[in-house]
């Protein structure tokens, strides 16, 4: 057992996205004390808008900050599945309330640098400190030590590597470095007032609304996001050629965008005819390495920089606050009796969420082709699976209301699909928090 609110981390945490605020939050919050290095002068997280399943909104309603997101995150009841090429509804994925019902907590929608600079606020406000425009040249892992580019030199109990897909920190402890995945994404955001100029593209405004139109090749999808004043349009795309992986913000060319285009729907056109810039992002992932944490138990990778996965489960953002939640569960002081049990305390973090990870990023790469088939006797097989699904919760919420959504389901994360009840309940009825302290409570025994 610990020795209770005594035991008190110095904790350096590298990069201020997502997973350097979460994981910096959540540690403070326990008592420990942390301090973020970016890179940056500044926050800056580029890109659009991402999900946050019941696993991940959980997490935030446990810290306390569902006040605040409410207001910024897009809330859909459905998101709906069109055909591309005449707007036919082909299926319908149950959000809201319906998330709700089933596990506790909402599917939210939001924009990333809203995400971002909430999390910076709460951590800000939970005493983290960030230090803005300081380089991490090189880590001692082993030592828990690093180097800034001003030669200033760093040493800690804990050092927290957060510094995304391309992360230099991770070969600290390991050689693997990201590779390339066969998909180009085009993202764009477009104002509300352009949106609101023509009925057809009007109403795609309203925020219970999200949609995603399949195609050969070629897939889009929509929705509302910071509070109703923008709406996020990413357009997917197999591709072969091995270009560089990760890179969110590389300039894209619009004529590229319409070109394929050519035989969707008119509302899917005319979104992109709003559209003034987009960027065009290649997926890549970061594949399993053998750890996420050195033998000394100083050094731990967070986020993408451990483990990225494609995004086709909608579980980047939510794997980066489930890294957070467990850390600080691995740590909370009423268990945890200081630095000298790191070693063994973070091995156990290790084995607690790279499988986890690793089921994900199963489902995930099980996804990826899912919205792009050709079409032909594939896709109608697909298109008749969705259809079959929607008509199955559908009429089992006409018949039971709510109750339909709280029949409990055994979490199966060997599922085949993440759309399947036992997949689901797999990915998005889990309570990180609980699980983490059930590990801890059996490395005690």
């Amino acid at each position: 057992m610990g020795s209770g609110d005594s035991v008190c981390l110095d904790v350096k945490v590298i990069g201020a996205g997502i997973a350097g605020l979460a994981c910096a939050l959540a540690l403070q919050r326990k008592g420990h004390t942390v301090t973020i290095y970016e890179k940056g002068p500044e926050l800056y997280e580029d890109g659009a808008g991402l999900q946050l399943c019941p696993n991940a909104t959980r997490i935030i309603h446990q810290w306390g900050l569902q006040d605040d997101f409410v207001k910024v995150v897009n809330q859909p009841k459905v998101m709906t599945v069109r055909r591309y090429s005449d707007n036919d509804t082909i299926g319908e994925i149950p959000h809201n309330p319906m998330s709700e019902w089933e596990y506790g907590y909402p599917h939210w929608q939001i924009y990333r640098p809203d995400l971002q600079n909430l999390l910076a606020a709460a951590a800000s406000k939970a005493g983290v400190v960030t230090m803005f425009g300081h380089a991490v040249l090189s880590i001692d892992a082993e030592k828990g030590s690093m180097s800034l580019d001003d030669e200033t030199e760093l040493t800690s109990d804990l050092i927290v590597a957060a510094d995304g897909i391309g992360s230099r920190a991770r070969s600290a402890i390991s050689p693997v470095t990201a590779k390339s995945y066969n998909e180009s994404c085009f993202r764009a955001v477009v104002p509300k007032a352009k949106m609101l100029q023509d009925p057809e593209t009007a109403r795609l405004m309203a925020g219970d609304l999200s949609m995603v139109w399949v195609g050969p090749g070629a897939a889009v999808l929509g929705y509302a996001l910071a509070g109703g004043e923008l709406y996020n349009i990413l357009l997917s795309i197999p591709r072969s050629s091995d270009t560089e992986v990760g890179r969110w913000n590389q300039p894209a060319d619009l004529a590229e965008v319409q070109s394929h285009l050519t035989d969707f729907c008119t509302p899917v056109k005319k979104v992109w005819g709003l559209v003034d810039s987009c960027a065009k992002w290649e997926l890549g992932d970061v594949p399993k390495i053998d750890s996420y944490v050195s033998r000394s138990g100083k050094f731990v990778l967070a986020g993408d920089s451990a483990h990225a996965i494609v995004p086709h489960a909608g579980q980047g953002g939510a794997m980066a606050l489930e890294d957070a939640a467990a850390l600080a569960e691995f740590l909370d002081p009423s268990t945890f009796s200081g630095p000298a049990e790191l070693p063994g305390r973070m091995q156990a973090y290790h084995d607690f969420r790279q499988p986890r990870v690793e089921h994900i990023r199963r489902m995930a790469y099980g996804n990826a082709k899912t919205f792009t088939l050709p079409n032909g006797p594939e896709q109608q097989q697909r298109d008749k699976m969705w259809a079959g699904m929607t008509a199955k919760w559908k009429a089992a919420y006409e018949q039971m209301g709510e109750d339909a959504f709280k029949t409990r389901v055994v979490a199966d994360p060997h599922a085949a699909d993440i759309r399947s009840p036992k997949g689901r309940a797999y990915v998005q009825g889990y309570d990180t928090a609980a699980e983490a302290r059930k590990a801890v409570a059996s490395i005690a025994l």
